[in-house]
């Protein structure tokens, strides 16, 4: 997500168009002066569109928008009723620019192992939707992209209303100065400005529109009559007048926020910065100027294409934005004034948009700096139930949250959560669901899964109620809820909701789009850990096919994919067809990273394991060999993987039958794990197990014996004395002793076995078989059958 803003009111110009008296906040109707009211030069007429416009204004401010609509129409009318008072306009300069355009968006390793795999992407690697495809846009980890009103790239939603990015701060229908109520060219722009307004705000964004530029038309026939007076000529790049430019840069951003609500943002842009090019003409626009700044950097924010060089423009326009909001707070005589607090709003404000482009650009230190202090401002000018206050809280817990301080930002997300609930009481608010989904992240990041559960399942429910049941936002969270159970080694559960999440995917996005490759391989890796591998074959095949059609046959994440399906293939017993998988591997990321390079020595690797398998164990043995090579040369000689690939030419050769060199590549491979990963990790139990038993091949017993015993302690270590893996280890020392006649110690082992066995309910399986070998056993249980139970 982006950061969470508001597209409400900030501050207001209420003025008139036309008027020189320009005062900062509204003006109520029971406060005007008699000068306001009054000129005794007017007609009954005029006083009457006088009144009916500014008691529309009233009416709007206090949230009559009926009467409002009704008091603006009827000045029109009487307006329009005077001669050479209609209002009719020649729209031909505006049209071909701005008339005509469409507000449509849509034109916008275990002891029983033989050999070992380990690569970045041969491994099990569960996976996160990308973010460009579920609004609020989620990357893999915590959440971290900031709730905003923008929607996600490509998203045909509009942006969102509910924050504050301080695009509204011309959003207030206008005042008529009452001295110049007989001027068609000041009054006419105002009355059109203010039902453009109304329009607006009810969303019907089309007629505003035309208001709008009805309005500015008529300031450009203002700004003619007045040059033609002077006996001026006029080229086209001659400038507004002072008064008249002025005068436009209210209409100006109103149609700007139209287009960038349509994602229109060329046009928006456009409209920006002519009003930017007419603020910087005039001191006394500061105010405007601003505005203006701020809303070009929102602008830049939520464009696409090149993200970051526009997320640098836009936080260019901040800062300067900012540099004359804080002059401005300066200049400000009366710090109790309501225009004082509403500076101070607007500076929140900026910090917030600055904020937002800090985390953006992953500058997270500097993002926590600003967001904490647009935070400390708002708390000291609004009240404590405003959604500002929790936007920038829950900016804040983000940015806690993305540097790894979980209990500052619980606290935020705390606070934004009880903000939201008291706003929207009784209602399925999005926000409500995404701040749901963020608490239970922090619960996920500690691995508290059923906490992490409960509200990964109520934001579920509030997501579906507030959006429907098929919404990207839905497929997103069930991405994050898949990815939990698999994490909780609950596959059947991931299965479920990925399953879920990939009908809502093909529902909602393009049949192509990467976030249902994901949702397919994720299915795919927890069908493989059920050992469900046909299930899990098929996936990775659609997977596969779908990537391949994005991303063209040579693309190293088809590689990925397509290793994944020879790995499952291999596992099946379907040599063949993973041999050439991974050919077909090895030669994509040969010529994506060159023949020495890590993942064209896990791929060689893999090759050998499909060659092993086969039982052609020489060719094996070369492919291990060269997967050494690369190895050795790009992470070292003492490395874990080094290691692995030692383990298999050792494993080979073992199964050659040549003990000796098998002997030789295990000490190595040995001795590698010890620098790699110390005396106590699971690798070294593995390899020692298999030294020990070339050992009691050789009847070499008390030194088999050696070696064992160390993989027990490694295994009772990492795994506690009542794992199966120990009983397996304890049933085969049992051996042993009984080979050197050590009845003793042979009972003790077997009956430990057993009792691991039984207790872990493994008995009645073949994994909880007691296998006793030398000598003939088979009839004991039949001899020595079990006591009776006692009487």
């Amino acid at each position: 997500m982006n950061s969470l803003t508001t597209d409400r009111a900030n501050s207001s110009n209420s003025c008139s168009i036309g008027s020189s008296k320009r005062k900062r906040g509204s003006i109520s109707f029971a406060d005007q002066t008699e000068e306001d009211v009054v000129a005794t030069t007017n007609t009954p007429a005029q006083n009457d569109i006088v009144l009916l416009n500014n008691l529309g204004v009233d009416c709007f401010e206090h949230g009559i928008l009926t009467d409002a609509t009704k008091c603006f129409q009827n000045a029109m009318e009487i307006f329009s009723s005077r001669p050479g008072g209609s209002i009719t306009t020649n729209l031909t300069s505006m049209s071909s620019q701005v008339s005509c355009i469409s507000l449509d968006s849509s034109s916008q390793s275990s002891p029983d192992k033989v050999l070992v795999t380990t690569s970045a992407h041969d491994q099990d690697v569960i996976m996160e939707d990308a973010e460009s495809a579920a609004s609020d846009s989620e990357a893999s980890g915590t959440e971290k992209n900031q709730l905003s009103t923008a929607p996600i790239q490509g998203s045909p939603s509009p942006p969102r209303s509910e924050y504050d990015e301080g695009m509204t701060c011309y959003n207030r229908p206008l005042r008529i100065d009452n001295s110049k109520s007989d001027d068609y060219h000041s009054t006419a722009p105002t009355l059109l400005f203010n039902v453009g307004q109304l329009h607006s705000l009810e969303g019907d964004d089309t007629t505003a529109e035309r208001y709008f530029l009805q309005a500015l038309d008529i300031l450009q026939q203002r700004f003619e009559s007045n040059h033609r007076d002077e006996g001026m000529e006029l080229d086209a790049s001659a400038r507004l007048d002072n008064d008249v430019s002025i005068d436009a840069i209210p209409i100006l951003h109103n149609l700007a926020r139209i287009y960038y609500r349509a994602q229109n943002y060329k046009l928006a842009m456009d409209m920006y910065f002519r009003a930017l090019d007419i603020a910087q003409q005039d001191e006394q626009a500061s105010s405007s100027l601003a505005n203006t700044l701020n809303c070009i950097g929102v602008l830049f924010f939520h464009m696409g294409g090149n993200t970051e060089k526009n997320a640098t423009k836009a936080l260019d326009m901040f800062n300067a934005s900012l540099v004359v909001r804080k002059k401005l707070i300066e200049q400000a005589e009366d710090p109790i004034h309501n225009s004082y607090k509403l500076l101070k709003q607007e500076l929140a404000t900026a910090m917030n948009n600055t904020g937002r482009i800090h985390y953006m650009l992953g500058d997270h230190n500097a993002a926590l700096v600003t967001y904490i202090d647009a935070l400390k401002l708002r708390r000291e000018i609004l009240p404590s139930l405003h959604l500002d206050l929790a936007a920038s809280a829950y900016n804040l817990g983000q940015t806690y949250h993305q540097l790894g301080n979980l209990t500052e930002a619980m606290e935020l997300y705390h606070e934004f959560h009880s903000i939201i609930t008291r706003i929207f009481v009784g209602k399925n608010h999005r926000d409500l669901a995404i701040i749901l989904k963020c608490m239970a992240q922090v619960h996920h990041d500690q691995s508290q899964y059923e906490e992490a559960a409960r509200l990964y399942y109520k934001s579920l429910e509030t997501t579906k109620a507030a959006l429907g049941d098929f919404h990207p936002e839905v497929a997103s969270l069930l991405n994050k809820i898949g990815n939990m159970h698999y994490e909780n080694s609950d596959f059947s559960s991931a299965i479920r909701v990925y399953e879920e999440g990939l009908v809502v995917e093909q529902a909602v996005l393009q049949h192509d789009h990467p976030n249902i490759v994901v949702t397919l391989t994720n299915i795919a890796q927890s069908q493989k850990h059920k050992g469900n591998y046909y299930a899990a074959l098929e996936r990775y095949v659609e997977a596969h096919a779908l990537q391949k059609a994005i991303l063209g046959d040579k693309d190293p994440k088809v590689a990925v994919t397509l290793s994944n399906v020879a790995q499952v293939s291999c596992r099946i017993g379907r040599f063949t067809r993973a041999f050439d998988a991974y050919q077909e591997v090895l030669q994509i990321r040969r010529d994506a990273f060159g023949d020495d390079h890590v993942e064209v020595a896990a791929t060689l690797n893999s090759i050998g394991l499909v060659l092993f398998k086969q039982g052609f164990h020489g060719l094996a043995i070369e492919s291990f060999r060269e997967s050494l090579r690369v190895r050795k040369l790009c992470l070292g000689s003492q490395h874990r993987d080094v290691a692995v690939v030692l383990y298999n030419i050792a494993t080979t050769h073992l199964e050659q039958g040549d003990e000796e060199l098998a002997t030789e590549y295990y000490a190595e491979t040995l001795r590698v794990e010890r620098t790699a990963l110390g005396n106590d990790h699971r690798d070294l139990a593995v390899t020692l197990q298999h030294i020990g038993q070339i050992h009691r091949q050789r009847g070499e017993l008390d030194v088999a014996l050696g070696y064992f015993k160390e993989a027990l302690r490694i295994e009772k270590l990492n795994l506690g004395d009542s794992s199966t893996v120990v009983a397996r280890l304890l049933n085969k020392m049992g051996n042993i002793y009984l080979a050197k006649a050590d009845v003793i110690n042979m009972m003790q082992c077997f009956t430990e076995a057993t009792r691991i066995y039984e207790l872990c309910g493994e008995t009645d399986n073949a994994n909880g078989d007691l296998v006793i070998s030398g000598y003939n056993f088979y009839c004991l249980s039949i001899t020595n059958p079990e006591c009776a139970a006692a009487a």
